[in-house]
């Protein structure tokens, strides 16, 4: 996942540590939980594009074309 690259754990792992966590379960419920810290390395932005792309629901999850979209966005705006 793209994201274990950015971080170095993937956000679902978080799951592991807690009591009667489980990563499936994480996974299949969107449960993200992004590392903490005075100076977060991506903008919170990023969290809630890919938390978007992430919806449990397929009804509500993204196309790919809105996700181009979004993704010609965020460079827009974060490439100045």
């Amino acid at each position: 996942m793209a994201l274990s690259f950015r971080y170095g754990v993937s956000p679902f792992e978080y799951a592991l540590g807690e009591s009667g966590g489980s990563l499936q379960l994480a996974i299949v419920n969107a449960q993200i939980k992004w590392p903490t810290g005075p100076k977060p390395p991506y903008p919170e932005g990023l969290h809630q594009f890919v938390t978007w792309m992430l919806q449990p629901q397929a009804t509500v999850r993204p196309r790919i074309d809105d996700i181009v979209i979004h993704v010609d966005k965020l460079i827009s705006k974060f490439s100045h």
